[in-house]
């Protein structure tokens, strides 16, 4: 009797194991980044929002072909949760061969600058760390 409840105890174990794996939670679904015009982040309000998932995947934006896309900010307080990075890079496929700044604080403005001799438009942005 001690055997079969010991192997059903056992048992019980491993599929308990395998039911409920551990899940590591995201602290935030997105991370809202600014674009402005120019190499300041301060020419006015800026040209648009894009909400950068925080799963590691590269985000490109769609051509703003209204303004230049010089620079990027996270403005919101709080919305760059400790241990995580935002990089915005000047190619579609988050190339590191390309022009990339990291962003590892919110109210810093990242540029690329208005006469950068590769291109200084920012066309992507990825988020790594513990985000």
């Amino acid at each position: 009797m001690q055997t079969k409840t010991v192997l059903a105890s056992l048992l019980f174990a491993a599929i308990g194991t395998q039911a409920a794996p551990s899940v590591h939670a995201r602290q935030a679904d997105s991370i809202p980044l600014n674009i402005y015009e120019g190499d300041g982040c301060n020419r006015g309000p800026p040209i648009t929002t894009a909400n950068v998932p925080t799963d590691g995947s590269c985000f490109a934006f769609s051509p703003i072909l209204s303004s230049q896309t010089d620079s990027a900010r996270i403005d919101a307080a709080g919305s760059l949760p400790a241990g995580c990075t935002l990089t915005i890079f000047n190619t579609n496929n988050c190339s590191p061969n390309g022009n990339n700044v990291p962003i590892r604080s919110t109210g810093n403005c990242a540029t690329f600058g208005a006469g950068n001799p590769l291109d200084p438009f920012i066309r992507a942005a990825r988020v790594s760390g513990t985000c």
